[in-house]
């Protein structure tokens, strides 16, 4: 990382670097070339990517680019990933103009997240240019040098907590990707070190297994002491030695039939050793060059909840799960996967869920069952269409207090999908039993449980994750006084009161994390939006129909909604009230609005592009989306968390409310924006019982 600490003033144009701009991208990335050395690699497709997303921020003097600034937007936070400015212009607090200007275009954001080297001796700037440290980690370079992680808050402190937890892709690697890492001149050397990135540290964490330990001491020389030296920096998978036998057996099986005889080689065993081995350690990517090894045992090891993917598509892979498309929880209503409590006799079954990896004997969850229901407590299962537990939990109230103990699911592919989908069904029960905090017993909790409730909103507290279920509508008082009680009550120190007139993506964040909380004086938008009950049925479940959903659809929380762009922009995050029109050949339910949903993302694209990208979250066809075009361009709603009503507010209380607040309502023909002030009325009437 390259830049200054100076707060001198200059006289610099500051400019968002537009696809256009050729000169511009041209111009910062030789900048940026001088300062490789600290910056790292960055392929220069980046910053084109950049500039179409306006996250290149360029200073110039008289048309000369003196300094500019590389940025992304993820899980509403900024990335800066690049701070560079010219050695000869450095001393006029141009590093101070680009990051100022970063917060002051994406001040709805949290803050500004930097990762950058402690030996580049640069964390006097970083501290003059408002940012503190949060943590220190090994670095995975060359040299191993710490890492610093920084934090330049936008006043919204409290809603930030450091998410080391919730890495997004455990990865091991294979011994064609720690030999590409130590010879430049392999094929596919760049694809490979670019898992070594700094920036990509959080998000991305390594791993050697038993089996590439094995393999490096089978080597002789000096190669083998290169090996060892570039794996001293990565994590060691967890060993499970009775699992690794297992898994072995029933990858090898699998492989058989679609590779005849395999292991044919040498180098299938140790494949299959990698494999088997990565998989007991917990983790969910495997990467590898190997085609042929993804082939055979790839199949396989996706039931066990490990994908085999190359360095590039691990890359993409982050990316996608950065943006929330890859995290889609499941809705187990009218599907094939059922829920219901463990029956007498029935505990065992909870046995195939005990976390091993961490040390928990199947015996030891089974004992926990049964205290559960000792204690007069409820056993929940969930089970798959074969009628296989694919999870369970234990569930006990205590006053306003919903414990939950020993939260398990499936390794399989369905996994981190279901474990989503349950902690936002027990935020449901908290509400609906007067629950203000949700407790998750934190022993022997699997990574992918543990990752998931952090993002959600949980917190460490006394060995146990806890979260705020705050049934709150109001303004930032009601919020803020409806946290205090919660957090007295469950004897845990009370956060910081929010503020009044939040902007949209802290409030969003603030609805997520303490849902299902409405920040009501916040300038999170809520539309009010129109949809047929044809749609409405498989999309949201209302009506509900006879037949079973589709899995793939009914198996997600999140959900797509196709629309013919307008006049009105949407803009997210947002509220979106659902209104359903009669349509249709019959008239299951009355119109009115009937759930309420959190908007993710808007996307406009072509009609193709979109339909092929989201169509497992909707329910239009390609001719519908085509249809909905309108100049070549159809839009998808993403939306997320829908709570339906249990009671539809008509077009006639609808006009009521409106007129008891000295406004107007009327059925929608398209989205429509309403008064924080309705949505509130609309709301609160949807849950009068």
């Amino acid at each position: 990382m390259a830049g200054d600490g100076s707060t001198g003033a200059s006289q610099v144009e500051l400019v968002v670097v537009r696809p256009q701009d050729d000169e511009l991208i041209a111009a910062a990335i030789a900048l940026g070339n001088t300062a490789r050395a600290t910056l790292g690699h960055l392929p220069f497709a980046a910053y084109d990517a950049a500039a179409d997303k306006g996250t290149l921020l360029v200073g110039r003097v008289n048309a000369n680019v003196v300094g500019y600034a590389l940025y992304g937007r993820s899980f509403r936070r900024i990335r800066l990933t690049h701070l560079c400015v010219d050695p000869a212009a450095r001393g006029n607090g141009i590093a101070r103009l680009l990051v100022d200007e970063i917060s002051r275009s994406n001040a709805n954001y949290l803050g500004i997240r930097v990762r950058c080297r402690h030996d580049y001796g640069l964390g006097p700037m970083w501290i003059t240019l408002g940012f503190r440290q949060l943590s220190e980690r090994p670095g995975r370079g060359r040299e191993a040098q710490p890492l610093i992680d920084w934090w330049r808050d936008h006043g919204y402190v409290d809603l930030y907590a450091a998410d080391a937890d919730a890495v997004l892709v455990k990865a091991a690697i294979d011994m064609n990707i720690l030999r590409n890492w130590l010879v430049p001149s392999r094929p596919r050397h760049l694809e490979s070190i670019a898992l070594l990135e700094d920036h990509l540290s959080d998000r991305l964490r390594l791993f050697r297994t038993q089996a590439l330990d094995a393999e490096i001491d089978a080597i002789n020389g000096e190669l083998r002491r290169q090996c060892m030296a570039k794996v001293q920096p990565l994590g060691a998978a967890p060993r499970n030695p009775e699992r690794y036998t297992g898994l072995q057996i029933l990858l090898q099986a699998a492989a058989d039939l679609i590779v005849p005889g395999y292991p044919r080689t040498t180098q299938d065993e140790r494949d299959l050793r990698h494999v088997a081995a990565a998989i007991a350690g917990e983790l969910n990517v495997f990467v590898t060059l190997d085609a042929d090894l993804g082939k055979a045992l790839g199949p396989e090891a996706a039931r066990h909840g490990l994908s085999i993917l190359h360095p590039a598509d691990v890359i993409v892979r982050i990316d996608e799960l950065a943006r929330a498309e890859a995290y889609r929880p499941i809705d187990l209503e009218n599907t094939r996967y059922s829920q219901r409590l463990l029956g007498a006799g029935e505990d065992y079954l909870v046995q195939s869920l005990a976390n091993l990896a961490d040390g928990e004997r199947p015996r030891t969850i089974l004992s926990a069952a049964r205290n559960v229901a000792v204690a007069g407590g409820e056993r929940v299962g969930i089970f798959n269409p074969t009628g296989e537990l694919s999870g369970y939990y234990g569930l006990r109230d205590r006053q306003s207090v919903l414990d939950i103990d020993s939260l398990r699911v499936t390794d399989a592919y369905i996994g981190d999908t279901l474990v989503r989908q349950l902690l936002f069904n027990l935020r449901q029960t908290a509400r609906g039993r007067g629950a203000r905090v949700l407790s998750i017993d934190g022993d022997h909790l699997q990574p992918r449980v543990r990752a998931a409730a952090i993002h959600d909103g949980f917190r460490e507290h006394d060995g146990r994750l806890v979260a705020f279920v705050l049934d709150a509508v109001g303004d930032a008082d009601v919020v803020g006084r409806a946290a205090t009680e919660a957090a007295r009550a469950a004897g845990l120190e009370a956060p910081s009161w929010i503020t009044s007139r939040m902007l949209a993506i802290p409030a969003a964040e603030v609805e997520q994390n303490w849902w299902p909380a409405k920040l009501v004086d916040s300038e999170l938008p809520t539309y009010l939006i129109p949809i047929r009950q044809a749609y409405s049925s498989n999309l949201l479940g209302v009506p509900p129909v006879l037949i079973q959903r589709d899995d793939t659809l009914g198996l997600n929380r999140e959900h797509v909604y196709y629309r013919r762009p307008g006049t009105q922009r949407l803009q997210a995050p947002a509220r979106i009230l659902w209104y359903m029109s009669l349509g249709g050949q019959s008239a299951a339910e009355q119109a009115g609005v009937i759930a309420c949903s959190q908007l993710h993302a808007v996307h406009v694209s072509d009609p193709e592009e979109l339909h092929d990208r989201f169509r497992h979250l909707g329910v239009w066809s390609l001719d519908d989306v085509v249809a909905a075009a309108r100049d070549g361009q159809a839009q998808a709603l993403q939306f997320t968390s829908t709570e339906v009503f249990p009671r539809t507010v008509t077009l006639r209380r609808m006009s009521e409310l409106a007129e008891n607040l000295s406004l107007s309502c009327t059925a929608p023909q398209s989205p429509r924006a309403l008064p924080s002030e309705l949505f509130a009325a609309i709301y609160r009437e949807g849950f009068t019982s």
